[in-house]
């Protein structure tokens, strides 16, 4: 029996498992505002869609605005032209506290005062939530503002844009409300929803089919469909504060991260718990888990193989999982006072930002998805549970298909 060294593993001791590498460090500009003071948190990070540029909040109003090299895994060297396509690194004093951070891209669908200010077939706009409850958008190209969006009473913590190119913006706010917001019409704010709790996060599916969000008071809310027009589901199971949420490229997975020490895998289609991920062990009691427990999950995020999971923890340990897989993660590396993290497009690389206001890039692990788990991934982006139920296909398949293989008691879905 081993000697316990750390309560944040199961089974292993920091030390046997795999390290991960750290292929770049950001460090926090100096600002002149607050010094020394509280503020200097770096809160939220974010990708562009295609990894061409990283988003980061350096604390003390600073944006950073960072053009990534995909093929070479690294952020541009300014003195380095090659393959840089007009991308300019930025450094933008935003005018209050970051808290939140989306990109987003699209073609224009009617003339708008918005697109006049972004060339969409060369650059991004990048959302800033804001602790005054302020939205503001920037031409990723030149830096500058493009609109401010203004309905939010505090802070911002959500942003998400649709990933089917048409500018909907859905924004999370400590207001206790969902708002969406239409970019092809002015910024037009057309739909509020109240989440009867301080949201935290809020995230669209890769389908479009889903909506979630989830904030204080344990909430977990589920749409199947627009925000607009669709009944929510309120997902039980957490026992404190919810601060995360991600969907699986294939959307049939969602994965919620709280202050209770646990991450909880979710089918999104049939609104059931298939997994947890620990990090805490043992599991702790209601109670505790429902306080200050020194675990506090910050941040989840799926990669785009379906296979990794990424979450980053008070106590100091980022973790990459296998999620299919029971135990420990099978990758870490420990960090000073980790914030949050998002893997880049691709999943080989994390960005992390931490309390001191740096980031920095962690190299994802890479394992080689099975067959089984690359076709069960092809069909569901393409089919949902009610269409494999149609599916010439053996029982046993059908229930792979819909990850049922997840769930220690399937009889009362036969």
């Amino acid at each position: 029996m081993r000697q316990v060294k750390s309560s944040s593993f199961e089974f292993l001791e920091p030390d046997q498992i795999d390290q991960a590498d750290v292929s770049d460090h950001l460090t926090a500009a100096l600002s002149p505002y607050n010094s020394g003071k509280s503020g200097r948190e770096g809160w939220t990070c974010a990708w562009a869609p295609d990894s061409s540029y990283f988003a980061w909040s350096s604390g003390y109003r600073i944006l950073h605005l960072i053009p990534w090299d995909a093929n070479k895994k690294k952020r541009h060297d300014p003195a380095d032209t090659e393959g840089l396509k007009e991308r300019k690194y930025h450094m933008i004093d935003c005018g209050e506290l970051i808290w939140a951070l989306a990109f987003g891209s699209g073609l224009p669908q009617k003339a708008s005062h918005i697109y006049r200010h972004c060339s969409y077939d060369k650059n991004l706009v990048v959302a800033t939530g804001l602790a005054s409850g302020r939205i503001k958008l920037f031409n990723c190209f030149t830096g500058s503002v493009i609109v401010e969006l203004l309905d939010h009473r505090d802070t911002v913590r959500g942003l998400d844009f649709s990933k089917d190119g048409s500018l909907q913006l859905m924004s999370g706010s400590r207001d206790g409300t969902l708002k969406l917001w239409d970019l092809n019409n002015e910024g037009n704010m057309y739909c509020t929803h109240k989440a009867r709790a301080k949201v935290n996060a809020c995230k669209f599916s890769m389908n479009g089919k889903f909506a979630a969000a989830v904030g204080t008071n344990k909430t977990v809310l589920l749409w199947h469909g627009p925000i607009k027009d669709s009944p929510f589901y309120r997902l039980e199971g957490h026992h404190n504060e919810v601060v995360g949420v991600d969907f699986s490229s294939d959307s049939v997975l969602m994965a919620t991260a709280s202050f209770d020490t646990r991450v909880i895998i979710w089918n999104a289609y049939r609104v059931q718990r298939l997994r947890e991920l620990g990090h805490l062990h043992p599991s702790p009691s209601l109670i505790f888990a429902g306080g200050a427990n020194d675990n506090f999950v910050r941040s989840v995020n799926f990669s785009r193989d379906g296979v990794n999971v990424a979450t980053v923890c008070d106590d100091g340990f980022v973790r990459f999982w296998h999620w299919e897989e029971d135990g420990d993660p099978v990758s870490v590396l420990q960090v000073s006072d980790p914030l949050c993290g998002q893997f880049s497009s691709d999943g080989t690389v994390l960005g992390v930002g931490t309390r001191s206001g740096d980031a920095q890039f962690v190299c994802a692990p890479q394992p080689l998805p099975s067959l089984l788990q690359l076709s069960r991934v092809a069909v569901r982006k393409a089919m949902r549970s009610d269409s494999v139920d149609g599916l010439p296909l053996p029982y046993l398949l059908k229930h792979f298909l819909k990850y049922r293989d997840f769930l220690k008691d399937d009889s009362r879905l036969l």
